[in-house]
């Protein structure tokens, strides 16, 4: 089985397959070590993106979407918070909104974050998704992504080229993820008892129109 874990999931969950004598293969979200595992470095990717914003001049960057207690968003918001402090920055917890990683939860996310004393110039999102919603609680406020405020996103979907501007984002792989699990699954099921194998793919960051320097004040 290649299993990519719904939010809710727990270790029981994953050991109780492991007991009725299923071949596993995490995908994406890693719930335990003793597994394999193939996904890609989330850590990396939302570390790499930050810098990209901290590079272009932006210095209150808020995370916004992604549930504390599944790994990905763990991931994610620690390679923000890993971005922020290697250049002396705070990772303001006012800047953080969890939630859902939907495009509902982006609209509302950035609309409060706007109200907040010295609000954000830029935001990483959880997904393209929650991206979206930002962009468009955005031009809800008056706003242009791109110009007034930065968004980046994570997922790379086709959607994310066709908005205006086109979104910032991470590319995930997603052939490679499945190739690379199914092959970890076949050598699994070949040699039940041989090494658990722990894959990470390095992210591809993709640069569009939603980045650039600020224009709103920071301090």
């Amino acid at each position: 089985m290649i299993l990519c874990a719904a939010g809710g999931t727990g270790q029981p969950d994953i050991r109780a397959l492991m007991g009725a004598g299923i071949a596993i293969v995490q995908l994406v979200r890693e719930m335990v070590s003793d597994v394999d595992f193939v996904g890609i470095d989330d850590r990396t990717a939302a570390r790499e993106v930050t810098e990209h914003l901290i590079d272009l001049g932006h210095r209150r960057i808020a995370s916004i979407a992604g549930i504390d207690g599944i790994p990905t968003a763990v991931a994610r918001r620690a390679g923000w918070r890993d971005a922020m402090e290697a250049r002396g920055l705070r990772a303001d917890p006012a800047l953080v909104h969890e939630g859902l990683t939907t495009r509902e939860v982006g609209f509302a996310a950035i609309r409060q974050l706007l109200t907040v004393p010295d609000p954000p110039t830029a935001a990483v999102c959880f997904n393209d998704l929650a991206a979206f919603g930002t962009m468009l609680g955005l031009r809800h406020e008056g706003l242009e992504p791109g110009r007034d405020f930065s968004v980046v996103g994570c997922d790379d979907i086709k959607e994310a080229a066709l908005w205006l501007p086109g979104l910032t984002t991470i590319n995930n792989r997603q052939n490679e993820l499945g190739a690379e699990a199914t092959r970890v699954l076949e050598e699994r099921i070949a040699n039940p008892s041989g090494p658990v194998q722990r894959v990470l793919l390095r992210p591809r960051f993709v640069p569009r129109g939603t980045t650039a320097p600020p224009r709103l004040k920071s301090a």
